[in-house]
């Protein structure tokens, strides 16, 4: 063997001795089960507008993937982190987050966060002092902008629960004195309970916010954040997102109208 060829002999067997870096061959992502329009659980399927979304853009890159049940919101996030789900679609980001999610920049969704509160017994909000002293509720794992958050954390007393349902059962009952959540959902759940004529959010909003996919950081398909966020982008432009959000909701109107729970 000449030197050249014996040289190119050791490169190639030290590269077939080298651990061959993991593949992104399919994208298994999750979302809050308990978060309509934008997701939510049917059986052991996770539906709405963030799946038809997420759905329509790795279809159009060749990408196979599954929607995926895994249970309530906080198992969600722990399955991303520990990375036995690649993605966590439309949430919002925070520093938390970042440690094990890789944000895409751009949005999937506008999603306003609101308070909710009986209408017999109105509240007062034009910030988050008015809420010292008074119990609210959201749902675990829910997170509602940094400002809201940290304020709340040293702050406000609220109460955790698995499901927005239980949340605005206890707001009825006069449990609590609000709860905080997304406006669009909490709106879906009051339709679907036929509690809107009793409890409804206030009019100033606790922000205008955005949410966004998160690629588990333990995972191959994190190299797909780029590409995805180009996507997502596309989708806001084009109006795409929007028109998915609202044939969601319809989605979400006629399970309803059968009887179907989340």
């Amino acid at each position: 063997m000449f030197p050249g060829q014996w040289h190119f002999g050791l490169l190639l067997m030290a590269a077939l001795a080298a651990p061959v870096a993991a593949q992104c061959t399919r994208v298994v992502f999750s979302a809050n089960p308990d978060y309509p329009p934008y997701h939510w659980a049917e059986g052991d399927r996770i539906v709405g507008a963030s799946v038809a979304l997420t759905g329509r853009i790795l279809d159009e890159m060749g990408v196979r993937w599954e929607a995926r049940f895994v249970g309530p919101w906080p198992r969600v996030l722990k399955s991303a982190e520990y990375g036995e789900i690649d993605l966590v679609v439309s949430l919002k980001p925070t520093p938390e987050r970042e440690v094990y999610l890789d944000f895409t920049r751009s949005p999937s969704f506008p999603n306003p966060m609101a308070l909710f509160a009986a209408r017999a017994r109105p509240l007062k909000f034009d910030g988050p002092d008015d809420l010292v002293g008074k119990r609210g509720g959201r749902s675990a794992g829910d997170r509602f902008g940094d400002d809201f958050d940290r304020f709340a954390e040293t702050h406000l007393t609220l109460e955790d629960v698995d499901s927005l349902e239980v949340n605005f059962n206890k707001l009825a009952a006069g449990r609590i004195d609000y709860v905080v959540t997304g406006l669009y959902t909490g709106r879906a759940h009051l339709m679907r309970a036929g509690q809107s004529e009793r409890i409804a959010p206030l009019p100033r909003l606790v922000n205008e916010g955005f949410i966004h996919h998160g690629f588990s950081r333990r995972s191959p398909c994190a190299s797909l954040v780029t590409a995805v966020d180009a996507r997502l982008a596309a989708a806001q432009r084009s109006g795409l997102a929007a028109r998915l959000l609202e044939e969601a909701l319809l989605q979400w109107q006629r399970s309803a109208a059968k009887g179907a729970r989340p």
